[in-house]
Parts: structure tokens; C-alpha cells; sequence
């Protein structure tokens, strides 16, 4: 699994646990929606720290609280 991969995971899971859609996610975020598309596409080989930084920051969370999932700490995730 990529990194990207395991990011859209890990932001489906929150979004969907909120009700939210990746539209008024991105919206509210202040993050571009083509972004967050590009990285479901996989056109975007890997998310940036500042991108994490500012999804944690869109859910209301830390980035410590974003990344502390067992999807983050397998030993097969590939940073492209």
C-alpha cells in the first residue's frame, strides 16, 4: 500500500464518521478539492506534510491524532 492510499483511507474513515463529503471537506479545509481528487486518482504520487497538516487541522484533530492508525504503521506502506 502507498502512502497516498493509506491517506485517502484514513481521511475516507474520518469523513465518513463526521457525515462529511470530500467536496465540503475540502471547501471548509480551505484545501483545493482538485487535490484531494489528484490523490484518489493517484495522478498526486504522495500527500505533503503540509497537506496532512491542513486535513488534520479541517477534522479538528492533531496531526499525531490524523497519523495514530494502524494504517500508518504497517511495515508494507511504499513512499513513492
Amino acid at each position: 500500500m502507498t502512502l497516498t492510499e493509506a491517506y485517502i483511507i484514513r481521511l475516507t474513515e474520518l469523513l465518513n464518521e463526521k457525515n462529511i463529503t470530500f467536496y465540503k471537506f475540502a471547501k471548509e479545509s480551505c484545501i483545493p478539492h482538485t487535490t484531494i481528487e489528484n490523490l484518489k486518482k493517484k495522478v498526486t504520487k504522495s500527500p505533503s506534510l503540509k497537506l496532512i497538516y491542513q486535513t488534520a487541522n479541517g477534522l479538528g484533530m492533531s496531526v499525531v491524532e490524523f497519523l495514530d492508525d494502524p494504517i500508518f504503521c504497517s511495515d508494507d506502506i511504499e513512499f513513492l
